[in-house]
């Protein structure tokens, strides 16, 4: 019977408990020789913990599969190695079991399935999904409470807005002003503050001038909003539609800033009627 391999790790604590790629492939290998019945046709590895793409990985497993004529064995060292997620991916591996189209074998949890695999494998193999699905939420659930702490303490979770630049103090990460476009962001305002701009010419006007998103591309009218809207720029944080105060330096003037949110404003409010009028005249 071809087997293909497949080992996965999702965190680094999994790299050094023992549960490496290199690990678990080494023992699938060891396994899949001392089963006569099974040949190594093919092998899968990735690493969650570097890159985000495990889904579509997982989709070429299940392709391979499927393309195949004969059974094919799925040799995964662990249940928690194959999946976590009962709505993930198991409904597709179900499919090809039921249908006599798979094996499924995990060398460290002792068990193996197949199309006639009686009631307590079945158990035991939803109760390995279980606990690996709880393992996961309960990962999650630290992650958002790790990242929660951060936000009160003042801490940005996320990329330097822009205007501020990554910066490391006593091996701690944090954000400085930017020497080339802090200046920048903070005209931005001052421009719209005069009332003499709309969005469009301000973000011409500010392309004169120099300043470029992080990629070096020119900024579009709508992330020129964007920034005008920003409340970073004066020291609080948004996520999640919650506010916090960060530690960081501020650029723009907190007046300048409402200055600009009354302007932003009062054009929201304008009917049809008020866009035949000159700019500098409107809302009056």
């Amino acid at each position: 019977m071809k087997a293909i391999l497949l080992a996965r790790v999702s965190t680094e604590e999994q790299k050094e408990a023992g549960n490496s790629l290199p690990a678990q492939v080494f023992r699938l290998e060891k396994y899949i020789e001392r089963n006569e019945k099974l040949t190594l046709e093919k092998e899968f590895t990735f690493d969650e913990s570097a890159y985000k793409e495990d889904r579509h990985k997982f989709d070429e497993v299940i392709e391979f599969i499927e393309n195949q004529k004969e059974v094919i064995a799925l040799c995964c060292d662990k249940v928690d190695r194959l999946m976590r997620d009962f709505l993930v991916g198991l409904p597709r591996i179900e499919k090809l079991r039921r249908e006599g189209k798979i094996e499924l074998h995990f060398p460290s949890d002792n068990l193996v399935l197949h199309k006639n695999s009686p009631a307590t494998d079945l158990f035991h193999f939803n109760i390995a999904v279980s606990l690996s699905q709880y393992y996961s939420n309960a990962i999650s659930d630290n992650v958002k409470r790790a990242l929660e702490q951060k936000l009160r303490s003042g801490e940005w979770t996320g990329q330097p807005h822009i205007g501020y630049i990554n910066t490391l103090e006593n091996e701690k990460k944090g954000f400085a002003l930017d020497p080339e476009r802090a200046y920048l962001v903070r005209k931005i305002f001052e421009l719209y503050a005069t009332g003499n701009y709309s969005v469009k010419t301000l973000r011409d006007e500010i392309t004169k001038l120099g300043l470029r998103s992080r990629n070096g591309k020119i900024l579009s009218p709508s992330m020129v909003h964007k920034i005008l809207k920003d409340k970073f720029y004066i020291g609080i944080m948004t996520s999640k539609g919650r506010e916090y105060p960060h530690n960081y330096p501020t650029i723009v003037p907190k007046d300048v800033f409402e200055r600009v949110q009354g302007i932003l404003a009062s054009f929201q409010k304008k009917t049809v009627k008020y866009a035949a009028k000159p700019f500098v005249l409107r809302g009056m």
